[in-house]
């Protein structure tokens, strides 16, 4: 990449299937339609790295977060591309999502110097907590998805096998 970069990370919480769904956004950001003519033109490299959260007293699984490294001179804009994506992702993610999950995304970048104000939270609009619709709009009814709006997983009406 031209001139200097930023790295910004983008952790997935709040799943049974933490690791899956890393891997399944990760796949999403490398292929998004939206984000081609940024990768293209090297203005956008999506990669995994072991997450900032993981400290050694933890046992079992590695935990890891997607490093998007991005243009210093772009980063904004492509930021703001890669995040409607990842909101994609998310509302998909949480129309499958078990009633205990409350799939979360996270976009940190540096706290200060080039790419700071950059981090982002899928939480921050509502959408993910009690009463949200993960669509980033106050709760409600969510429109027939799995799960929501007094329908079970599968659309089966409540109370049906």
């Amino acid at each position: 990449m031209a001139g200097g970069t930023v790295a910004v990370r983008i952790g997935v919480s709040g799943t049974h299937t933490r690791r899956d769904d890393l891997e399944a956004l990760h796949t999403w950001l490398q292929s998004a339609p939206d984000l081609e003519e940024v990768r293209e033109a090297d203005q956008l490299a999506v990669g995994r790295e072991v997450s900032a959260q993981q400290t050694e007293g933890m046992s079992g699984e590695l935990i890891q977060d997607i490093v998007l490294v991005v243009s210093v001179e772009v980063a904004r804009n492509v930021i703001d591309k890669v995040w409607r994506s990842v909101e994609t992702w998310v509302r998909n993610r949480r129309r499958f999502a078990d009633p205990e999950e409350t799939p979360r995304v996270t976009l940190d970048g540096p706290a200060t110097g080039p790419g700071a104000g950059l981090g982002r939270d899928t939480d921050r609009d509502g959408a993910g907590r009690p009463g949200g619709n993960g669509d980033g709009q106050p709760g409600g009814d969510t429109g027939g998805r799995p799960g929501g709006g007094g329908r079970t997983r599968g659309d089966d009406e409540a109370g049906e096998v």
